[in-house]
C-alpha cells in the first residue's frame, strides 16, 4: 500500500545526526584538549587563541575559528531535518557542504604540516581528530540512502529556491577560497566580512519589503549618509547617545513617509520620486555640512564597536532583523499583503486591500530600517564621512534582487537578501585574495543581477503555462 502524498514522515535515527555531529563539534572545540603542549600539557582551542604564547608548538591555526561557525549551520540544517524530515535528502546535501568548512582547516593544517616537516603529529589531543572525524561523518552523510522524497521536496526543487542556491554557493565559496589561500579564512577577515558590511543587509531588509510591492527606492545610499551624519551631529552637541541613535529612525520614518505619500496619493512612480529624493538629500547634505566631517564622538556612542558576550554589535542587530522581517513578512496581514500587492495590484484591491495604506506602511518601515542602517554605519568607526560609500544604493538593491526578489514584484524574502549581502562581500573579500582586481565586483555584481531577473522572468513564464 502506498503512502497518501503529504501523510507525515516518521522521523527516524537518521534525522538528528545533524544535531548530534554539531554538538559533538561544538563540545569537542569549547571543552576539549586540542594538543599536548610541552610545559602546558592539555591544551584547548581556547587556550591556543588567546595568544602566540600559548601555542609552544607553533601549530597551524589559520581557519580554526571557522568550525564553531560550520558547527552552528550544521546544527541549524539539522533542526531542520527534525522539523522537516521529508526533506531530508536536499537538507543533506547542504549539511555536507557546511562540513567541509571543518575539513578545509584540516587540509589546510597537513599542508602546513608537511611543508614544515612537522614532527608532534602524536601530541595532537583527542578534541583534534574528534572534530575531524565529525566533520568528514558530515560530509560523508549525504551517501547514506534514504527514502525517495515527494516532488515538492526534492533536490531539483530545493534548488530552484534562491535562498538554498545562495547559501551553497556562499559555503562552497568559503571553502574553495580557503584552500587557496588560507589567510581568507583568519577570524579578523571573516568578522570584518561579517560586522562591516552588516548595514548593507539591514538596509536591504527594508528595500526587500519595497520591491516586493513593486517599487523601488534608490535614494537609500544619501539617506544613510544624512542620517549618519545628524546622529553624529546630535552626540556630539551634548545629546545622550540613545537619543542620538533613535532620532535617525523617526527622522527616516518621517522621510519614507513623505516618498510613500507622493508615491501612493500623487501616483509619481517610486523610480522618479526616489531619484529626486536622491539628488535633494545630497544637495542638502553638502550644503548643511559643508564637506566637513563628523568627529570627536563619545566613546559610548560606537554602538558597532560594542561585543556583547564577544559577538559584535552588528551581526547580532543584522541576524535579530533578519529572523524578525522574515517572520513578519510570512505570518504577519500587513506582510501578507505587500507580496499581493507585488504580485497582482487589481486582485489586491479587489480583495480589500488599501494600496495607499500598504505603500505608506512599507515606505515608512524601509525609513525606519535605512535609520538603523545609517546608525550601524556611523557608529563603526571614530569618523563619519559626510559622503557615504559610492554606488551605495546599488550594493542594497544588488543585494535584494540577487536574494530572490522579484523586481516585478510579488516573491522575494528576507534571509534571501542577508545571504545575497553576505555573498557579494565574501566574493569582493576573495578576489583580493586570490590577486584579482576588485573592481571587477561591479562586473560579477551585473552578472548577478541580470541572471537572477532573467532566471524570474523564466520562472514566471512556466508558471503562467
Amino acid at each position: 500500500m502506498s503512502k497518501a502524498k503529504g501523510a507525515p514522515v516518521p522521523r527516524r535515527p537518521l534525522h538528528f545526526i545533524g544535531i548530534v555531529l554539531a554538538l559533538v563539534i561544538i563540545g569537542a572545540y569549547f571543552l576539549l584538549p586540542f594538543v599536548i603542549q610541552p610545559e602546558r600539557g592539555p591544551s584547548t582551542v581556547a587556550v591556543l587563541t588567546e595568544s602566540k604564547k600559548a601555542n609552544e608548538l607553533g601549530l597551524f591555526k589559520t581557519g580554526l575559528e571557522v568550525i564553531p561557525l560550520a558547527a552552528l549551520g550544521i546544527l541549524l540544517l539539522g533542526i531542520w531535518n527534525v522539523i522537516a524530515p521529508a526533506a531530508e535528502r536536499a537538507i543533506s546535501l547542504l549539511m555536507s557542504v557546511a562540513g567541509l568548512l571543518v575539513i578545509v582547516f584540516y587540509i589546510n593544517f597537513f599542508r602546513d604540516y608537511a611543508a614544515d616537516e612537522a614532527t608532534f603529529i602524536n601530541s595532537l589531543d583527542i578534541a583534534f581528530w574528534v572534530m575531524l572525524a565529525a566533520g568528514v561523518l558530515a560530509v560523508l552523510q549525504v551517501f547514506i540512502p534514504r527514502a525517495a522524497p515527494e516532488e515538492r521536496y526534492r533536490i531539483t526543487k530545493l534548488f530552484g529556491n534562491q535562498e538554498s542556491i545562495i547559501l551553497f554557493g556562499l559555503l562552497l565559496l568559503i571553502f574553495l577560497i580557503g584552500i587557496a589561500n588560507p589567510r581568507f579564512l583568519q577570524e579578523r577577515n571573516i568578522s570584518d566580512i561579517l560586522q562591516g558590511n552588516a548595514y548593507i543587509a539591514v538596509a536591504a531588509l527594508g528595500m526587500t519589503m519595497v520591491i516586493v510591492t513593486g517599487n523601488i527606492d534608490i535614494s537609500v545610499g544619501s539617506l544613510i549618509g544624512l542620517l549618519a551624519v545628524i546622529s553624529g551631529r546630535l552626540v556630539v552637541s551634548g545629546v545622550p547617545s540613545p537619543l542620538a541613535w533613535l532620532a535617525p529612525l523617526f527622522v527616516g520614518a518621517g522621510i519614507g513617509a513623505f516618498i510613500g505619500f507622493l508615491v501612493a496619493y500623487l501616483r509619481i512612480p517610486s523610480i522618479v520620486v526616489t531619484l529626486g529624493m536622491l539628488s535633494i538629500i545630497k544637495g542638502i547634505l553638502i550644503i548643511w555640512t559643508g564637506g566637513e566631517r563628523v568627529t570627536d564622538m563619545p566613546a559610548d556612542y560606537h554602538l558597532s564597536q560594542m561585543r556583547p558576550l564577544g559577538i559584535p554589535m552588528p551581526i547580532i542587530i543584522m541576524v535579530a532583523l533578519t529572523i524578525a522581517v522574515a517572520l513578519w513578512m510570512r505570518y504577519s496581514a500587513t506582510g501578507r499583503a505587500f507580496y499581493a500587492l507585488g504580485g497582482n495590484a487589481e486582485a489586491a484591491r479587489l480583495s480589500g486591500l488599501s494600496r495607499r495604506r500598504l505603500l505608506m506602511t512599507v515606505f515608512t518601515l524601509n525609513g525606519v530600517f535605512v535609520g538603523v542602517a545609517s546608525v550601524m554605519y556611523s557608529t563603526q568607526f571614530q569618523i563619519i564621512q559626510v559622503t557615504p560609500p559610492p554606488a551605495l544604493e546599488l550594493s542594497v538593491i544588488t543585494a535584494s534582487v540577487v536574494g530572490g526578489v522579484s523586481i516585478l514584484g510579488g516573491t522575494g524574502t528576507a534571509v534571501g537578501s542577508t545571504l545575497a549581502t553576505l555573498l557579494l562581500n565574501f566574493i569582493r573579500s576573495a578576489m583580493i585574495f586570490i590577486n584579482v582586481s576588485p573592481f571587477w565586483l561591479k562586473a560579477v555584481q551585473g552578472l548577478l543581477i541580470l541572471a537572477t531577473v532573467l532566471a524570474d522572468l523564466i520562472r514566471r513564464r512556466r508558471q503562467r503555462l
